[in-house]
């Protein structure tokens, strides 16, 4: 039985589907914000970039959750690395959880 590799996703995208800049939280355990979204939105045809907005270690509904939030400077500083290099293009954003204001006035 001969196999071919599968392809190379940067070769299959962008699509005509469109970009989507994908602005959520993220959790080690669990399904939720990014770790929810960019799968489903790939096999839809989107090319998504995911920034995470925090990392915990499980969803905060728990009693206690451990992790970093990222803040507005930290954001901008992605988002800066995105535009130098000419990247900063995207049809469609998605925000979720916000886990800071500066965060949240770097969005705006």
């Amino acid at each position: 039985m001969s196999r071919t590799a599968p392809p190379i996703l940067s070769l299959a995208l962008p699509s005509e589907t469109g970009r989507v800049l994908s602005i959520q939280s993220h959790t080690v355990q669990g399904y939720v914000g990014n770790k929810s979204a960019v799968f489903p939105l790939q096999l839809l045809g989107c090319d998504v970039d995911p920034i995470n907005s925090v990392q915990f270690s499980n969803h905060t509904g728990y009693p206690t959750f451990k992790g970093q939030v990222l803040n507005g400077q930290q954001l901008w500083e992605l988002i800066e690395g995105l535009e130098v290099n000419d990247l900063l293009y995207y049809t469609h954003l998605l925000t979720g959880y916000i886990g800071s204001v500066s965060f949240l006035n770097t969005v705006l």
